[in-house]
């Protein structure tokens, strides 16, 4: 028994001389990136200011993005930009977040010029330049900002600030969906899926896109990917596999997948069938907000 606790000593010791030999070393090299931004390193001011930007301590963070965008660092401008945007470490002034959004797309820094696209989107005080907004998300997808390049899609699929171009917009959501945009991905799989005046739908290719959708756990592309199966578009019918796409789906907390598989399980469809455990799909769906769902069992809505 001794030799068991001495040896439980020992290792505790161990694990405790780890611990404080990794809060060591990571104070070591937080010190060292901040000595390397100091003489000029801008990659590690950055990389010190997001480390202030997530603990919380905002004003060193504005004094560390002010030395690496005065550096031309787009980066650094772009995260400045934001903290004065949302008044953090300093006084709220949307008209300098605008100054430093501009700074940082010119340095081809791609969140930069989202960001300048979602203010002039967004923001009622500069209205007037609304109609800039799918250039500056039109830069930002040229300079790889993947959500610069899934918004601009969804303005030219909408009409908004631009003419309605569906090959316009598929071709958008293609780039961002290629750069692991999973909403990218979904909404080329419902344009590729549907039929729009002269655009014409690849079943194929919706495949595709809901599978990679789903793969970067976008919900609604799950449940999607499962329809196409049970339907057989772009691939041989496969009730299994819409089953199992349908129970990701909820498993993700999608309303709507979850009633599709309540329904698979309580109609035995891809699944054995089990009504019991199809109630409990049901009451989950109705839970999530999926009315029809609440007709089919009889749920425990949450408060």
């Amino acid at each position: 028994m001794r030799n068991i606790k001495s040896n439980l000593n020992v290792l505790l010791a161990i694990l405790l001389g780890s611990v404080l030999s990794l809060s060591v070393n990571a104070e070591d090299q937080n010190d060292r990136w901040s000595m390397l931004c100091e003489n000029g390193d801008v990659s590690y001011c950055n990389l010190v200011g997001r480390k202030y930007v997530a603990t919380g301590d905002y004003q060193k963070a504005i004094t560390v993005y002010q030395s690496a965008c005065s550096h031309n660092s787009g980066e650094g401008c772009s995260w400045l930009g934001t903290l004065y945007m949302n008044g953090q470490g300093t006084r709220k002034s949307i008209r300098k977040a605008n100054e430093l959004y501009i700074k940082s797309c010119e340095m081809q820094y791609g969140q930069g010029c989202l960001k300048l696209a979602q203010l002039y989107e967004e923001n009622y005080e500069f209205e007037q330049y609304r109609s800039r907004a799918p250039e500056y998300y039109s830069k930002g997808c040229s300079f790889g900002n993947a959500e610069s390049c899934m918004n601009l899609g969804a303005l030219y699929s909408e009409g908004i600030s631009v003419e309605i171009d569906r090959n316009r917009a598929v071709k958008y959501f293609d780039q961002a969906c290629n750069n692991k945009n999973g909403l990218g991905c979904l909404h080329a799989g419902e344009m590729y899926s549907e039929d729009y005046d002269k655009f014409r739908h690849d079943y194929k290719k919706a495949l595709e896109s809901y599978h990679k959708a789903c793969e970067l756990a976008v919900a609604p592309g799950c449940t999607a990917l499962g329809l196409m199966y049970e339907e057989g578009k772009g691939d041989d019918a496969d009730t299994e596999l819409a089953a199992s796409y349908y129970k990701i789906a909820c498993n993700l907390n999608d309303a709507e997948g979850c009633l599709y598989f309540a329904e698979a399980v309580d109609k035995g469809f891809g699944v054995k069938r089990d009504p019991e455990q199809a109630n409990e799909y049901y009451k989950t769906a109705c839970n999530l907000g999926q009315i029809n769902a609440c007709h089919s069992s009889t749920p425990t809505v949450k408060n």
